[in-house]
């Protein structure tokens, strides 16, 4: 019923809005039924890091999201699907999965951004994914990311895949500096039990 050509021009759409609408969801719920602020990014200026990163999303998910409504898209762009480009779905799928699961495993402590100052509802996480990768939802987007450019090969993904790598590893950093501060020789000893990405 579902051929190979459907599940890669109509699979990353499925994905993207399943992302959105737990994204939106977990927002709603955390601020709502738990009294969260989240969105840490709204309370104090992006950083440069930051932008780019939502900009190079914003140009990924906006074009696998109108690719099935233009049909010539892939070509005006210089992209292709190949006979692995199932496979580069199912690694966007798995992508979304993990970050999914680690927003889980973070519970109240989830924040979209650093806030200026740790939160009361904020612990360090250690358990779930997070006893495998210190940033499971970055490893997360990475393989979406990936699968994206397995998917449909071309200077749009290729492009989103690298910048993406870059971009994030500078979070990272902004990250641990704010984790290091917060949770001092605790978080110095997760981080010698185990690594940033895997």
């Amino acid at each position: 019923m579902f051929t190979a050509e459907f599940i890669v021009l109509w699979g990353p759409v499925a994905l993207i809005n399943i992302a959105l609408i737990w994204g939106f969801s977990r927002i709603l719920f955390l601020s709502r039924k738990e009294s969260v602020s989240v969105l840490s990014v709204l309370s104090k200026k992006k950083t440069l890091s930051e932008s780019m990163a939502s900009a190079v999303a914003i140009v990924l998910d906006g074009y696998l999201l109108i690719r099935p409504f233009i049909p010539k898209l892939d070509q005006l762009v210089y992209s292709f699907t190949h006979p692995f480009s199932v496979f580069g779905v199912a690694l966007m799928a798995l992508g979304i999965g993990i970050a999914i699961l680690s927003q889980i495993d973070m519970g109240k402590s989830w924040r979209i951004g650093i806030p200026e100052n740790k939160e009361d509802s904020q612990n360090l996480i250690t358990g779930g994914l997070y006893s495998y990768s210190r940033n499971p939802i970055y490893v997360g987007i990475m393989i979406f990311v990936i699968g994206a450019t397995l998917a449909v090969s071309g200077p749009i993904t290729i492009f989103s895949m690298l910048a993406t790598a870059i971009l994030i590893g500078k979070i990272i950093e902004d990250e641990e500096a704010f984790m290091r501060q917060s949770f001092g020789e605790e978080y110095d000893c997760y981080c010698k039990r185990v690594r940033r990405w895997l």
